[in-house]
């Protein structure tokens, strides 16, 4: 009596040497059929080109039988197919020029085909480059503007042709970030007389229009990420910490300055005007990069959190240190590194430090530290993976 029958093997009794055969045999028979499979549709398709589908039960898939017709074409010699590589390892690289030579090297590595596959998928990924985009701004932006309820749709517009103008140039990510419900920075200076982002209730419509704006930019397929306590910038900063590749922030943020990198720049604007000859909608862009920033203001990335803290923030309701503002925040910051060490160098009567600074930053030193927390991004936050386009 055979063990093998109709979708199933009977394995009761076996010896070690009795189920090593069937091993074999069957993983050989495995490897074969498909070749087998596609041998058949192809002779079939040419000898009864209007009838050839009968040749197969009616319950098989034709899409499989498409498939082991199309790999068995790739090779249609004997010669060409590898004994030592499956059927999957040659679909995977039929549509290739030097298929058969590939298959070869991945015999030669020793490969899978689950190994093969994600082998080639790195040899296609290539560096990665990903934009990631305070929405919440823009949106805000053309809102204010006056745009009114044509603001989502010219905010997604406007996304969508950055997104495929930059994919010419190499982009293989995007995240769409917004602001997520409530905001772990307002309890913080929930007992300060001057609250964090103190802002009157949004417009009913503003509502509707940040909403549709996210469904627009979802429609067209771009991954988008809101996390409830945190801000845009904080899903930002922990995608920029986050992910492998380069990162660009399209935002005029300047909170954002502090994720600023060797891997990392902003794109501050895209103004899109017409070509006058063309026609064609033609982008300028508006690059800020670590090294830009470090000219311009004289300081490091890495010192921003410190220089924002004592200048502090009046769109965000940051007070900072009374009575000193960017100039001498900058000067601060650059002699001594840092608030903590700014506020010790008050406290032991360094002449370099004015009365009146000494003063205002002593007073300060109880709100230091809040401070710091306000201005500083978030960079652990768990953001979606999921951003190819």
């Amino acid at each position: 009596m055979t063990r093998l029958l109709p979708r199933f093997l009977d394995c009761s009794h076996m010896t070690i040497d009795e189920a090593e055969s069937f091993g074999h045999g069957l993983a050989e028979q495995q490897r074969d059929v498909m070749f087998q499979l596609g041998d058949l549709a192809r002779y079939a398709e040419a000898k009864w080109p209007d009838t050839w589908q009968q040749v197969f039960p009616c319950w098989i898939s034709p899409g499989l039988v498409d498939r082991a017709k199309a790999v068995a074409r790739a090779y249609p010699n004997e010669a060409d197919r590898n004994p030592l590589a499956t059927w999957t390892i040659h679909m995977q690289n039929a549509n290739k020029p030097d298929r058969i030579q590939r298959v070869q090297a991945q015999v030669d590595a020793g490969r899978t085909s689950d190994e093969a596959r994600k082998a080639d998928q790195q040899e296609l990924a290539g560096p990665r480059w990903l934009l990631a985009i305070d929405v919440n701004y823009h949106l805000h932006r053309h809102w204010y503007s006056g745009a009114g309820v044509e603001a989502a749709s010219q905010v997604a517009g406007w996304v969508d042709r950055t997104a495929k103008r930059l994919k010419e140039k190499g982009l293989t990510d995007i995240l769409c970030c917004f602001d997520g419900p409530n905001n772990f920075r307002k309890k913080l200076t929930e007992a300060w007389q001057d609250q964090y982002k103190p802002r009157p209730p949004k417009d009913y419509e503003l509502v509707q229009q940040l909403t549709l704006v996210r469904d627009l930019l979802e429609t067209h397929g771009y991954c988008c990420a809101a996390l409830d306590g945190f801000e845009a910038d904080d899903v930002m900063a922990s995608a920029a910490a986050q992910f492998t590749g380069r990162v660009t922030l399209l935002t005029q943020d300047k909170d954002l300055r502090q994720c600023l990198s060797n891997s990392c720049n902003m794109l501050l604007d895209v103004e899109w005007t017409e070509d006058e000859t063309s026609g064609e909608a033609m982008p300028a862009y508006k690059w800020l990069s670590a090294k830009q920033h470090a000219e311009n203001t004289g300081l490091t990335p890495g010192k921003w959190t410190e220089y924002q803290a004592i200048c502090g923030d009046t769109v965000d309701g940051i007070k900072g240190v009374a009575g000193i503002g960017t100039i001498g925040a900058a000067e601060l910051i650059q002699t001594f590194g840092s608030v903590a060490a700014a506020i010790q160098a008050a406290k032991d009567g360094d002449e370099r430090i004015t009365a009146k600074k000494r003063e205002a930053l002593i007073a300060f030193e109880p709100l230091a530290a809040i401070t710091r927390q306000l201005v500083t991004l978030r960079t652990d936050l768990k953001v979606p993976t999921n951003t190819r386009i």
